[in-house]
């Protein structure tokens, strides 16, 4: 987390005039910081705890009190553009938790001391160079796969090491999830000051924002960390081969021209992504259908739906954006559910940013890592917190447990509260299983699209498609122009299609029974030396922004990168014992979340029921797993 550059010549007034608009529990430990005075993390300048997802501004202090600490802090930010020194620059330890409970007026656990005090900047990660040791060894070389936020963060961290690497992005531009899905109203769905790398803030125009801002961001990372010369974009990798006589792999590639290409690689890490293959149903009839077919990921450009009968497919996350999106332009919009979604209320969701906030960001130190810490409290330890199912459940009265329960009252609440008592519409929108049992919505405008006259919720699926109609399972019958896909991704089939061949010709896709990925950590597994997978099985976070995890999985591969030049490695390989050991551990906390129970139907499972995408560990328990790789795990060879 980058901060602010002090300005002698601010003054006062204008201080004064942005923190008048300041977020209190962000300015208290702000102000701590500054002061060192310990009173303001006491009575009576304690905040209560946040509504909801609500700014929460004044914390739930007395008008007297919210002056006393605004004014407090405009002396110490006056002081520290004037060369006043912070007084505690990078609190650690038992005075960070308190710093972290002062800002959300709620306790916090210890064990997320390590991972805030990397994401605020005050212990952040720092790839260790190793660029004269990469010197002596010429052949040591990394090809990443994929250019999404996953493999740019490494090639920003392997730039930093001085490891030499090349990323292979199949698209003709980096960005990968958000290169491809550019279909009408995407946008993130967890804030964009989350959703975006610790170490390289923005100034973002929306609380959620866009599309394209977004995959502006990433061009933005491009250029600020010269990723260019490293990227070769437009290039399909076809086969990763583990070659046993040299002790290395062979990339296969296919350009853009149909060209093929053989890259020799020391090791690879695959960032290929969860959500990068589209899901296409094989709806009996599709070939022939007489209209247009169109996936969300795979939206083509100019496509022109006004006045046209349209027909969206699904009700996860895309469809609610783009339905909403688009529902004013059609004549007529059907929508097939298999199950509904739990749906949250968030007024912030089409909120402009706030330009005092920027001004804050930028001239107030500390201020944007503590802006940011109260949202990943809120959008991540507050809903994992409610996955868990409490095995006395059925005894005290719960359905899950008592905090699960609760959204649940409140999600059913709201969407009674936005159907206006209709019945029919309530009756098909209530989901049955539990809250987080699917990916958790927020609300675009659905519930208000829903019940405008031209469009109808089927509760169905697609039974055929016949010349320009649509039969359902329910047997509805639609003459439909479109056919829009809203049906997700391959997401149980990790790497899918890309062929992976490790020692003794193992193929991986094998190994894994096509949907049953397993690895040690989400990012290695035996058999397959020197190979690393980012958003690998099971690392899809229990709650908030992946990049939180990504960013910890990247420490952990370029350290082994980096300890593989330091101790003159030429592979390294998972060992057996660890790898079952944390897949057990792993699979016995899965069964214990909300999401793999019996009656929950979602792309966390494979066939055969097992939770595949999801860890069960709160976000800083995995990234206490990953802090630096241990060789113990490990079959190491010396180079010869």
């Amino acid at each position: 987390m980058t901060h602010p550059t002090p300005h002698a010549s601010l003054g006062r007034d204008t201080v004064a005039a942005a923190l008048g608009r300041a977020n209190l529990p962000t300015l208290i430990p702000v102000l701590f910081q500054l002061t060192g005075d310990g009173r303001w993390l006491a009575e009576p300048y304690r905040v209560t705890a946040t509504p909801g997802f609500a700014l929460h501004d004044d914390g739930g202090l007395p008008p007297e009190v919210q002056a006393e600490v605004r004014e407090a802090a405009i002396d110490a930010i006056v002081a520290w553009h004037a060369g006043q020194a912070p007084a505690v620059a990078e609190p650690e330890g038992d005075l960070l938790v308190r710093l972290m409970a002062s800002a959300i007026g709620e306790p916090v656990p210890d064990s997320l001391e390590p991972l805030i005090a990397e994401q605020l900047g005050f212990r952040p990660f720092a790839a260790e160079d190793v660029s004269a040791l990469a010197a002596e060894r010429p052949d040591f070389n990394v090809v990443v796969i994929g250019a999404g936020f996953s493999g740019l963060a490494a090639a920003v961290k392997l730039k930093q090491a001085g490891v030499p690497f090349v990323v292979i992005e199949r698209n003709p531009a980096a960005g990968g999830t958000w290169f491809e899905n550019c279909y009408p109203g995407a946008r993130v769905d967890v804030p964009s000051d989350l959703y975006s790398y610790s170490f390289f803030p923005r100034n973002w125009t929306e609380t959620f924002s866009q599309r394209d801002e977004i995959h502006g961001y990433v061009q933005a990372v491009v250029d600020h960390y010269g990723l260019d010369e490293h990227l070769r974009t437009g290039t399909a990798v076809e086969s990763v081969h583990w070659d046993e006589s040299t002790g290395r792999w062979t990339v296969t590639t296919r350009e853009a021209d149909g060209t093929g290409v053989v890259i020799d690689a020391a090791v690879v890490v695959t960032a290929a992504g969860l959500h990068s293959t589209p899901r296409i149903p094989g709806f009996e009839g599709l070939e022939a259908f007489t209209g247009e077919v169109v996936h969300s990921a795979r939206w083509p450009a100019g496509t022109d739906l006004r006045g046209k009968r349209v027909a969206v497919v699904g009700t996860g996350a895309s469809a609610m954006q783009l339905a909403v999106a688009v529902a004013d332009e059609v004549s007529e919009m059907t929508i097939l559910q298999r199950a509904p979604h739990w749906v949250a209320p968030n007024e912030h969701y089409f909120s402009a940013s706030d330009d005092t906030t920027h001004w804050l960001f930028d001239h107030v130190p500390f201020y944007r890592g503590w802006h940011r810490f109260r949202l990943y409290w809120l959008y991540t330890e507050r809903t994992a917190a409610a996955l868990p199912v409490d095995p006395d459940a059925a005894s005290k009265g719960k359905v899950v447990s008592s905090l699960n329960d609760a959204f649940r009252r409140f999600f059913t609440k709201y969407l009674v509260s936005q159907l206006d008592g209709d019945q029919e519409l309530i009756d098909k929108t209530l989901p049955t299983y539990p809250p987080f049992g699917k990916r958790l919505l927020l609300d675009n405008g659905w519930f208000t699209m829903l019940k405008k006259p031209h469009v109808d919720l089927l509760c169905a699926g697609v039974e055929r498609l016949d010349g320009n109609r649509l039969v359902a399972t329910d047997g509805t019958s639609r003459e439909i122009d479109v056919l829009i896909l809203c049906t997700g991704f391959e997401q149980q089939r990790f790497l899918f299609p890309l062929e992976v061949k490790g020692r003794n010709g193992t193929d991986l896709r094998a190994a894994w029974e096509d949907d049953d990925g397993r690895a040690y950590l989400g990012i290695t597994a035996p058999g397959f030396p020197n190979l690393f997978f980012l958003y690998g099985p099971n690392t899809n976070p229990p709650g908030g922004s992946y990049l939180t995890i990504a960013e910890a999985q990247i420490k952990y591969v370029v350290s082994m990168i980096s300890t593989m030049l330091s101790e003159d490695l030429a592979t390294v390989e998972c060992r057996s014992e660890p790898f079952e050991q944390y897949n057990k551990e792993l699979d016995l906390e899965n069964d214990r979340m909300v999401y793999a129970q019996d009656g929950v139907e979602n792309y966390y499972r494979n066939t055969r029921g097992r939770v595949v995408t999801n860890s069960p560990w709160p976000v800083a328990r995995y990234a206490e797993l990953t802090r630096s790789p241990d060789l113990h795990d490990f079959d190491v060879s010396k180079r010869n």
